[in-house]
């Protein structure tokens, strides 16, 4: 901001010539023209950097869900895997112990069943969370800061004018 003073020309000493006041003020312009060509140039070079870090964000971001992609790969193939081997050796022992017990098969059935998908929700609720950390949410809040910041003044003259 600039001081009322500075904005007028200069006032003119009773033994100087017109001219010399007339450069003087020129003189002041091309000083205050310099110091906003400078003030840009600061502007740029903070914008420049910025866009930097945003890309660095957005490659971090890449590797992690790069990651937790191939993450979830294999815990599809554990989940298939595991459910085909492991799970099915230990329901046909489990419904044999069952079925001894109980000599009922839909009593053995049920108890089977009810298992088999409680094991399906946790690895459902499992892949569900891995495939959440997949995302560039912090690259995309900072290229909204970069190129979509509202000045503070107008987000509240937004919020009063609905």
């Amino acid at each position: 901001m600039q001081h009322r003073e500075s904005s007028e020309a200069p006032a003119q000493k009773p033994g100087q010539p017109a001219s010399a006041a007339l450069s003087q003020s020129a003189e002041q312009a091309l000083d205050q023209l310099a110091h906003l060509a400078a003030l840009g140039h600061s502007v740029k070079q903070a914008y420049v950097s910025q866009l930097k870090l945003t890309g660095q964000i957005a490659t971090a971001e890449w590797r992690l869900s790069g990651r937790s992609l191939t993450i979830a790969a294999a815990l599809v193939v554990c989940f298939g895997a595991g459910l085909i081997l492991l799970w099915g050796s230990i329901l046909l022992v489990l419904g044999y112990l069952l079925f001894q017990l109980s000599s009922s098969l839909l009593i053995t059935s049920a108890a089977l069943v009810l298992l088999q998908f409680a094991l399906l929700l946790w690895c459902w609720k499992s892949l569900g969370y891995v495939l959440s950390q997949v995302g560039f949410s912090n690259t995309l809040k900072q290229l909204r800061l970069l190129f979509f910041a509202a000045k503070p003044e107008d987000s509240n003259a937004h919020s009063t004018a609905s």
